[in-house]
């Protein structure tokens, strides 16, 4: 029976789960072992820290499935990027890339990987990345408005802002970049009396993007895609806010944009991956892929939802009726992808 290695966090976790129990603790790994071992699979369990117990040349060609986390400031996460480098380093198969790993949660490197691929249908939707303030202001008078500003981390529009002008966009990133430290402040000021010519370390170096807007959208589509099975939520505006994840506006609808799963779909196959979360928004005459993550995303659009489009040919779509079990799917779209 083949082996494959699925590494937990520090708490035991894997993935993501919305209903999970107890809360945020991922999937159910008796479910995956079941569901993996059917298909002639045996999952075995190992922490991040485990990793390095082993020789470098014992993870060549190594298949290796993981977690991401949401930690506070982001620590563990830093920790699990150093483990999953190493490992394809040493030759393992690890499932997504570490690609992959460093644009989640990471809108910087999102666009960044964005602009790496060869398809200018995912390419639509330009931004620009910023790791200071300072960056910015340079390049101001260039830019067109309105403009949306993002900090690199957050979710359901966290950090998201619109600037309509020079000033508000100069406000907006203070907002999302300014990185507190009183102590290193007054060191550099301090520094700046000491040394002529010193210039102080940025007060904003949250790193962020610039984003195209795409106006007239009442919404978006959160597409959930686990190999061929497609999971649509339309996620609606508020008045006068342009942002729709999270607004809680969020509906099932089997009356989609005709082309929006071909689109969809094109994005997937672009990426590459098992599964993969994507933003998508449709103007009316084009769809543009807002966002984009191949692991450790929300699934309350496939736990809730009653039916899903199954993709039975290159851009034929099959609705189909039906409850969806999260563990199921995540272990079918691996299969499919050639675990």
């Amino acid at each position: 029976m083949k082996e494959v290695i699925a590494l937990t966090d520090y708490k035991g976790y894997f993935e993501s789960k919305y209903n999970a129990v107890p809360y945020n603790s991922g999937m159910d790994k008796k479910l995956l072992e079941k569901y993996f071992s059917a298909s002639g699979i045996s999952l075995v369990f190992m922490n991040f820290a485990e990793v390095a117990n082993h020789d470098f040349s014992f993870w060549k060609s190594k298949t290796v499935i993981y977690t991401s986390s949401e930690d506070t400031d982001y620590y563990y996460k830093s920790f699990i990027e150093d483990i999953i480098y190493y490992l394809e380093l040493s030759g393992a198969r690890v499932i997504p890339a570490h690609k992959y790993l460093r644009a989640n949660n990471n809108k910087v490197f999102m666009e960044l990987l964005r602009k790496s691929f060869d398809n200018n249908a995912i390419k639509n939707m330009s931004a620009k990345v910023f790791g200071s303030l300072e960056e910015a202001e340079k390049m101001m008078s260039n830019l067109s408005y309105p403009l949306v500003y993002k900090q690199a981390a957050g979710a359901m529009s966290e950090g998201v802002g619109l600037a309509k002008t020079e000033n508000e966009l100069k406000s907006g990133i203070k907002k999302i970049a300014r990185t507190k430290n009183l102590f290193r402040e007054l060191w550099e000021r301090g520094r700046s009396f000491k040394y002529k010519g010193y210039i102080q370390e940025s007060k904003f170096r949250n790193k962020f993007i610039l984003q195209s807007f795409v106006p007239g959208l009442n919404g978006d589509f959160k597409v959930l895609v686990f190999g061929s099975k497609f999971y649509v939520l339309k996620r609606d505006t508020k008045k006068d806010d342009f942002r729709a994840s999270g607004s809680g506006i969020r509906n099932y609808v089997k009356e989609i944009p005709e082309g929006m799963l071909a689109y969809a779909k094109m994005c997937f196959d672009t990426l590459a991956v098992p599964c993969a979360s994507l933003d998508i928004a449709f103007d009316g005459k084009s769809f543009y892929l807002i966002e984009f993550q191949c692991l450790y995303f929300g699934s309350y659009t496939l736990t809730y939802s009653d039916f899903y489009w199954h993709c039975e040919d290159e851009n034929k779509f099959k609705l189909v009726n039906g409850k969806s079990v999260l563990e199921e799917e995540y272990v079918r779209s691996m299969i499919e992808f050639g675990i």
